[in-house]
């Protein structure tokens, strides 16, 4: 116990016995038990001796007396024995002698002499006092009679058997010994009050135990102890005046054993005074000097501090009780928050008061706390706490004075939050919403939607879009609603409703936000009438798009020109479109190639041959790498073969295949070589080539071609026999295939007609009657391109990986590029969408499907963590001219990834920081936290808490990111040791986040995070 401690000061008992020397007892005359006869000499003799403390004479001659006995086998001399045998044993006591105990301990076995037992018993429990061996003494001090003692020796006895019980702490016996002879004058008089006081101290007896130190305070041996027992005990008394007024003199004096603890009672009396400013030197001194602190402490120096206006050491103080769950705990955090807010510290106040809210000892405070907790969420940016505190604070304190000022502050953060998601769903959540709420509503739906059409959910994005038109408060979000639902409209091929969405925003103020501008409209408005083959329509708005400006100006600008161009073509004003392709080509813009390969074919209708070749020719030379070189070789070849040329077409049939062996104009090419060679009369060298289109790609239409023109030149020969071998070949009969072409063209009219759930049945119906048919692969595409249309993805994705293993055909593009969107958006199996989208890359005959394989290569590649084809295809589509926003975004994104996974984090953070400030979006939201990550692995901790802040203000919307900056935080707190934020910032996470991992990582933290404060603190645990 506490007390003992400090009641037993070290040598304090051996002073005390030092001070009293016990002697023996003299034997009475009422204790004799035999007559003393002359020949009883030596024993007399010895007897005399042992009354004058001669001790180590008198067992001399007593031990001749019981040796003389036994020697002469006196039988009547037994008792004389037995009394010698006593005085020996007492002798060796007194003298402490190494046998002592053992003789003493075989004379209460072996002799039956009540008396003398009684006070062998007595010399052996002083025997065993003296050598500290209290609690064996206890039982021989009870069995002593103190009848058979002294008046001195009664008083002795009483004394070490009370200080015997005091010391295994039995103070219910000590007590009354003590107290029967504290009123004794004599040498036991002060010690004796000296225990008695410290019992009666315990017991709470605190006047007994006043009067007992009063006693002896003036003593030497007690002066420098009592003192504070006595001080103490006036302020369990509440006398707290007269304990300043008793204990500051000793204070000033010094030399006090328990001098420390001194200053700390004055410094409490004062407290409890409210006397904040002398309570705080005798409270701080004591903290400052002692190991160990109770939290008590702590909270009284710090709450001293704060009444005087010290307000930075309060916050030092109150911040290690940061951890106290109870009631003192609540109230240090409460005044914790109040001292930040006094110092402009909103952060750490906002931290306060969230400790402070969590804990239910004190209602009212938990209530202001979560208030104030929701309010500095809202005033520092953190908008999704703000919303999800304060519309929780609203529902659960409904008749609270802070209720007003709640819903004012929600209404402002849902007319100015970026947490979309969580506001919508707080606002959907409201049974009647206000027309302030609505235009809230209108806002946050149509920001909700463009995250959601950046992260491809267009389904829903088109739901909260009709939401924010439905409450058209803001007429600005109005037209820039129907904009982004004219883009997703385009992205799933609904050209009519795209072109209405369009109209209603270039009709109206045609406000700008980003990408949603005029430019931008008109550039869409453009391709969707050229869908509609309205060429004049299109023609106006793609004009338009070159004369207003964007965020991607540059690339819609040199586009839109191309695309007029286009139009001019369709509608067949050469001239026009000659002009523009030429200007094009002059600034060898983006679509130099493609204007080049554009303007041969207007010179081929103009009957300028010559010119066209050159030109073709040309564009081969200037842009080897162009996607349009296997055209411009098809196209001399084909002008070559319209001359009958055919010796100048073969090396140009020869290069398209050597470009692409297997791409879509290999069927067509192959043909040609075949016609050209039959129109050489090689006709072995013509079969060659038919028979290639007819094995290699049998569903194309090219085969059926081919085989007519070998069927000619096998009759012509004679050769039925091989013709008819090369038809069972390929699996065909004459019979069976008019048959077939009669099955698939009614399926494939039901699919040109629009009727595309008949056109289903009956190509399945042709599957199934012609499984080796000899239009199996159009059978199966068409299907996949119903099924779709109709949104039954699983359903589609057999046919288009069908039509990839059989070659390249005019279908493979478009089924690699369905399959490749398939597997990544719906199936979500990334490694056979990069496999489709590698061969949509050699397949691809126009710039975007090129565009979309990159992007997708690189999607696939980065869910897959392959980190060095993420860098290469990352490096590919940055280094694309015109490149869209989305594709700098991930590009940016995703190659600082990969730079982050090779360890390179200053490549990496650069990366970072363009993309987001690109987007904030859920990937703007990713590599924000990504760069506060890479700072944090730099130790730049400033930079990476300045970063996982700019995460959680400017992408609330995305709750993983969110939550992982959260943890950053605490991970930057840790490592600055500042455990006060640490353990809010995770707290915060361990008790909201809905994800599981991440809530158990910031479980675990917070708890590494609380040992290693504990293991720091100077705050005793409670045992």
């Amino acid at each position: 116990m506490q007390f003992i401690r400090k009641f037993l000061v070290p040598g304090h008992w051996y002073l005390f016995l030092a001070s009293f020397c016990i002697l023996a007892a003299p034997v009475s005359k009422a204790q004799q038990t035999r007559v003393y006869t002359e020949p009883d000499k030596v024993f007399k003799d010895a007897q005399q001796l042992f009354q004058q403390e001669k001790y180590a004479v008198a067992m001399q001659l007593f031990r001749q007396t019981i040796d003389n006995i036994s020697y002469f086998q006196e039988t009547s001399r037994s008792l004389v024995k037995t009394d010698a045998q006593y005085y020996y044993t007492v002798c060796a006591l007194k003298l402490g002698q190494a046998n002592a105990e053992k003789l003493a301990l075989d004379f209460l076995a072996f002799y039956n002499n009540s008396a003398r037992e009684q006070l062998v018993s007595y010399q052996l429990a002083k025997y065993y006092f003296h050598q500290n061996k209290l609690k064996e003494a206890i039982p021989l001090y009870e069995k002593a009679n103190i009848e058979n003692l002294s008046n001195s020796e009664i008083a002795e006895a009483k004394f070490e058997l009370a200080y015997c019980y005091f010391n295994v702490k039995d103070f219910q016996k000590a007590q009354p010994l003590f107290g029967s002879i504290r009123e004794v004058p004599g040498k036991y008089y002060l010690p004796a009050n000296y225990y008695y006081g410290f019992i009666a101290y315990y017991n709470r007896q605190y006047n007994e135990a006043l009067t007992s130190f009063q006693r002896v305070v003036n003593d030497p041996k007690y002066s420098t102890i009592v003192p504070y027992y006595i001080a103490e005990i006036y302020y369990f008394q509440n006398k707290k005046d007269q304990l300043i007024s008793y204990a500051e003199p000793l204070v000033k004096k010094g030399g006090l054993y328990y001098e420390a603890e001194l200053k700390q009672l004055l410094g409490q009396a004062y407290f409890e005074r409210k006397d904040y400013q002398k309570a705080l030197p005798y409270l701080q001194e004591f903290q400052d000097n002692a190991e160990e602190v109770r939290k008590e402490d702590i909270y009284q120096l710090s709450y001293s501090y704060y009444q005087t206006g010290n307000y930075s050491k309060a916050i030092n103080g109150f911040k290690q009780l940061s951890s106290e769950q109870d009631s003192l705990g609540q109230n240090s955090m409460y005044l914790l928050g109040d001292c930040y807010l006094r110092t402009n510290q909103k952060a750490n106040a906002r931290n306060a008061f969230a400790f402070c809210a969590r804990n239910s000892t004190n209602a009212q405070q938990q209530e202001i706390s979560r208030f104030n907790y929701g309010k500095l969420s809202y005033e520092l940016g953190y908008q999704d706490a703000a919303i999800s505190e304060l519309t929780s604070f609203v529902s659960s304190y409904p008749q609270s004075a802070y209720n007003k000022e709640a819903r004012e502050i929600l209404v402002n953060l849902f007319l100015n939050t970026n947490n979309y998601n969580d506001a919508l769903t707080i606002i959907e959540a409201m049974p009647d919403k206000s027309p302030t709420v609505l235009k809230a509503y209108q806002k946050v739906a149509y920001g909700r939607a463009t995250e959601l059409i950046n992260d491809q959910q267009l389904a829903e994005a088109d739901r909260l879009l009709d939401i924010s038109l439905k409450n058209p408060y803001d007429k600005n979000l109005v037209q820039l609603a129907h904009f982004w639902k004219a883009e997703i409209a385009m992205r799933q091929n609904k050209t009519d409703a795209a072109i209405g969405h369009l109209n209603a925003y270039l009709t109206g103020g045609v406000p700008a936000s980003g990408e949603a501008n005029a430019q931008t409209a008109s550039y869409n408005m453009g391709y969707s009438l050229l869908k509609k083959e309205d060429y004049t329509r299109a023609l106006q708005h793609f004009e338009a798009a070159q004369r207003t400006t964007g965020p991607n100006a540059a690339r819609i600008t040199a586009d839109a020109a191309l695309r007029s161009a286009d139009c001019y073509y369709m509608l067949k004003d050469y001239g026009k479109a000659m002009a523009l392709y030429d200007k094009i080509i002059a600034s060898n813009q983006a679509g130099s190639d493609y204007a080049t390969y554009q303007k041969s074919i207007i010179l081929g209708i103009q009957g300028k041959t010559n010119e066209k070749v050159a030109l073709l020719k040309q564009l081969g030379s200037k842009y080897p790498s162009s996607g349009f070189g296997n055209d411009a070789d098809l196209e001399i070849a084909n002008t070559y073969l319209a001359e009958e040329k055919y010796n100048e077409a073969i090396p140009y049939l020869e290069n398209v295949l050597q470009k692409q062996p297997n791409g879509p104009n290999a069927p067509r090419a192959l043909l040609k070589l075949g016609l050209c060679y039959f129109n050489k009369d090689n006709d072995d060298k013509a079969i060659s080539y038919y028979r290639q289109v007819v094995e290699k790609y049998p569903n194309s239409p090219e085969a059926n071609e081919a085989l007519a023109a070998v069927k000619d030149i096998y009759v012509s020969q004679g050769k039925t026999d091989a013709y008819i071998a090369l038809l069972r070949s390929t699996g065909q009969s004459v019979s069976a295939s008019a048959e077939d072409s009669l099955s698939y063209a009614a399926a494939e009219t039901k699919f040109s007609n629009g009727d595309c759930a008949g056109a289903t049945i009956a190509f399945n119906s042709y599957l199934q009657r012609f499984p080796n048919g000899a239009f199996v692969l159009p059978a199966n595409f068409y299907k996949s391109e119903c099924a779709y249309n109709a949104k039954d993805y699983t359903g589609a994705l057999p046919g288009y990986e069908f039509v990839l293993t059989k070659n390249n055909s005019l279908y493979a593009e478009r089924a690699a590029l369905q399959a490749a969107n398939i597997n990544f958006y719906q199936v979500k199996n990334y490694e056979k969408a990069r496999t489709y989208y590698l061969q949509l890359q050699d397949l691809s005959t126009t710039k975007e499907n090129t565009f979309t394989a990159t992007r997708g290569l690189l999607r696939s590649n980065y869910l897959l963590k392959h980190w060095d084809e993420v860098n290469s295809y990352a490096e590919i589509l940055l280094s694309s001219s015109n490149i869209s926003t989305d594709d700098q975004i991930i590009g940016h994104a995703y190659l600082g990834r990969a730079e982050q996974e090779q360890g390179n984090y200053d490549e990496a953070i650069k990366e970072y920081k363009i993309a987001a400030g690109l987007t904030k979006s859920e990937i703007g939201a990713e590599a924000r936290y990504n760069l506060a990550y890479c700072l944090l692995q730099k130790n730049d901790l400033a930079g990476a808490e300045k970063a996982g802040f700019d995460v959680i203000k400017n992408t609330p919307g995305y709750e993983v990111w969110v939550a992982k900056a959260y943890i950053l935080l605490g991970d930057v707190y840790a490592r600055q040791k500042d455990y006060f934020n640490a353990k809010a910032t995770f707290q915060s996470i361990a008790e909201n986040c809905p994800i599981p991992e991440l809530k158990q990582e910031a479980k675990d933290k917070l708890a590494k995070a609380e040992a290693e404060e504990k293991a720091a603190s100077k705050i005793k645990s409670n045992k």
